[in-house]
């Protein structure tokens, strides 16, 4: 009953921010487990062996995940379109953004490249080149991109339709949940990378709180992507196809302790 009262207490857009993501989610698991099983399904019918099966479901994870996230997407905006009382032009209400990055979201990007090549090299036994297979890295710097951009993307559709933007606070532990949930039912081997699905995830929800989509853009692509394709942080393939690797696991304490320096820095400096 009290659970309840809670529930009731939730604004109206938080609430549908909620349910609209839960829906997302599960379009995706379901969309990722169908288009494995279809591709997997096609090379059983082509007679080809386990190994070989395996290793090209391997090498286009990326590919599936996209597909899915981005079907999830257009899925989950239709019916969010279809739902509203009102008409709205999602095209439109995207052009009005603002996708040029402040000097402070550059600052960040910067400032957490070095510090945290600086620490994997202290602290996590030096990084050392990779062998580069360039396929494979453009799939791993593209597909890192999409796979948080389009929770981002879900989310500007639904605060234009039910708005909840300034209310996100109530939400945000429940849609890491289910961000984190649906990452590890698609990928079971996820591991280490809990901690940079959390603070990525955290931190492009501060930038949609804050109205900096310019921002996240920026975030996503000169961050997010290069920690996947040149440092080895890809939540897919780990870095056995990154450009650089290293040895030893990560330091968690001093990954936290650089993304809470940064957002500080973002959030009380004075520079636009």
């Amino acid at each position: 009953m009290t659970l309840w009262v809670k529930y009731q207490n939730i604004p109206d857009g938080a609430r549908k921010a909620f349910w609209y993501y839960l829906f997302y989610c599960f379009v995706f698991i379901i969309l990722q487990i169908g288009l494995t099983s279809t591709f997997a399904f096609f090379h059983f019918l082509l007679e080809h062996d386990m190994n070989s099966i395996e290793n090209w479901l391997s090498r286009n994870t990326w590919e599936i995940l996209v597909c899915s996230k981005v079907l999830a997407l257009i899925t989950t905006a239709k019916v969010l379109k279809l739902n509203a009382y009102v008409e709205y032009s999602f095209r439109e209400s995207f052009k009005k953004l603002n996708y040029l990055p402040t000097k402070r979201a550059v600052g960040i990007v910067i400032f957490l490249l070095i510090f945290f090549y600086a620490l994997i090299d202290q602290f996590g036994g030096g990084i050392q080149k990779n062998q580069l297979k360039e396929d494979l890295v453009y799939s791993s710097f593209f597909g890192s991109i999409v796979y948080y951009l389009a929770d981002l993307v879900l989310f500007i559709c639904v605060d234009k339709v039910y708005p909840f933007v300034k209310k996100l606070y109530l939400t945000v532990p429940l849609l890491l949940f289910l961000f984190l949930l649906s990452s590890k039912i698609a990928l079971p081997y996820l591991d280490k990378y809990y901690i940079f699905l959390i603070v990525h995830f955290l931190s492009l929800v501060y930038f949609f709180y804050k109205d900096k989509v310019g921002d996240a853009l920026f975030y996503t692509i000169f961050l997010i992507a290069p920690l996947s394709t040149v440092y080895g942080l890809d939540i897919v393939w780990d870095n056995l196809y990154s450009v650089f690797f290293y040895q030893e696991e990560l330091p968690v304490v001093g990954i936290i302790g650089l993304w809470i320096i940064a957002l500080g820095y973002y959030r009380f400096s004075q520079v636009d």
